[in-house]
């Protein structure tokens, strides 16, 4: 295999990257061991199956507490496959794409002015309330191409709580205690539910067995009825509001005429109990007593930490665009607890896998880790500068997708009342 050597890329303190050592730096592999021949291929989608050994979720017997971690992934290795310590990582490629040659990395095509211009007026067009003048005749002043890097740590997180559910008991055979022994909430199989690895967000209720008990209801004590919200079972007999309970309305050439509300009566019945003073007890639905029962609330989702580090031309580019865009991975890692990557020479690359690392997201105290993933990308930046005359703006193009993110378009129109609602910073 062809070796590139590699000068030093990022060596200050801030998190700032130098873009005149942009050019001249060339991606490396990083191998968790020293790879020979075939090996440096590795491949790239940690969440599906790897041979037919692969199991991500371990067997019910493991699952004492949330303190206790996982077992080992039971990965069957592959010929151009090495094992990492801890985890499984490679070098290169972006989602399902294998690693490409290293040269490559980074390359991407230049832009001409035309395609500038065009790129910017496409964007434009989507914006009902901006005007396409300043992206058309709006001279190109500076086209400057820049880098940022972009750290990513996935922690992937099983919650288990337990709720009670109640409802009214309608007769018939309760799963009770005496019928078995309770077992505890991390003792469920939950296999059949478990989600594909690194998802946003799964919840499942699971009933516990044996834990269903019947007792009378606490709302209406038994009776299946409650005194009447309304006239509280104490006058269900209410003055009519039309008539004021003389029965009679006054009419405007002074003769009397039967209240209409009332038919005369001068007093109506509770519109809630019908005069009865109880109601259905809506706990129980009538039935006086309840069943209830202890659920298990299994949760799994993705925990994200996120920091992007980028030079001082693309300083004014929100976090959450890079993230966004879309790169090259130049390290991709899964394992049950990531560590720092390891970029030999490349200290501004190793304190922001650091720092990823760092802030991992905390974690609830009713969850446990699966696994965890650490992924930096690179991520090419482009900033134009239009002027004309003494006004100007800048835009950046984000990505191999060549996404457009504006600042301060110099020509809007919107006032708040039309459907873009970027009034509102949505």
């Amino acid at each position: 295999m062809e070796h590139h050597q590699s000068k030093p890329l990022l060596s200050v303190s801030d998190d700032r990257i130098d873009d005149n050592k942009v050019e001249s730096w060339r991606p490396y592999e990083y191998y968790p061991q020293a790879p020979t021949g075939e090996q440096v291929r590795f491949p790239s989608n940690f969440s599906q199956p790897i041979g037919d050994t692969f199991d991500c979720y371990p067997p019910p017997s493991n699952h004492g507490s949330p303190d206790r971690p996982p077992l080992p992934f039971s990965h069957a290795l592959s010929p151009f496959q090495v094992a990492a310590p801890g985890g499984y990582g490679y070098q290169g490629g972006y989602n399902d794409h294998q690693c490409c040659d290293p040269s490559r990395l980074i390359d991407s095509s230049v832009l001409d002015e035309v395609e500038v211009r065009q790129l910017l007026v496409d964007h434009v067009g989507h914006r009902c309330c901006w005007g396409s003048e300043p992206a058309r005749k709006w001279q190109i002043t500076s086209v400057e191409n820049c880098s940022a890097y972009v750290g990513l740590l996935e922690t992937f997180i099983e919650e288990r709580e337990t709720v009670i559910e109640r409802e009214p008991y309608m007769g018939g055979e309760i799963d009770k205690a005496h019928k078995g022994s309770q077992c505890g909430i991390w003792e469920l199989d939950v296999k059949s539910d478990f989600p594909l690895l690194f998802i946003p967000e799964k919840e499942i209720r699971i009933r516990i067995p044996h834990t269903e008990v019947v007792h009378k209801c606490d709302d209406c004590n038994g009776r299946g009825e409650t005194a009447c919200s309304f006239c509280h079972g104490m006058d269900p007999m209410t003055q009519c509001p039309e008539c004021f309970g003389r029965g009679v309305v006054a009419d405007r050439d002074g003769s009397d005429t039967v209240c209409t509300m009332c038919l005369g009566k001068g007093t109506m019945s509770c519109a809630s109990c019908n005069s009865r003073g109880t109601v259905t007890c809506n706990t129980c639905n009538g039935r006086g007593s309840l069943l209830t029962r202890s659920v298990a609330v299994v949760k799994w989702k993705t925990l994200y930490t996120k920091k992007v580090s980028t030079s001082s031309k693309a300083a004014s580019v929100p976090d959450e665009v890079f993230h966004k865009a879309r790169g090259k991975q130049l390290y991709n890692m899964q394992a049950y607890q990531c560590t720092p990557a390891v970029f030999p020479n490349f200290d501004g690359l190793n304190n922001l896998s650091s720092e990823v690392i760092a802030r991992r997201a905390p974690m609830p105290p009713s969850a446990r880790v699966i696994t965890e993933r650490h992924i930096i990308s690179i991520v090419p930046v482009t900033r134009v500068i239009m002027a004309h005359r003494n006004r100007s703006f800048s835009f950046y193009i984000l990505g191999y997708d060549w996404d457009i993110f504006v600042r301060d378009y110099p020509s809007r129109f919107c006032w708040g009342l039309c459907c873009c609602f970027e009034w509102l910073n949505l």
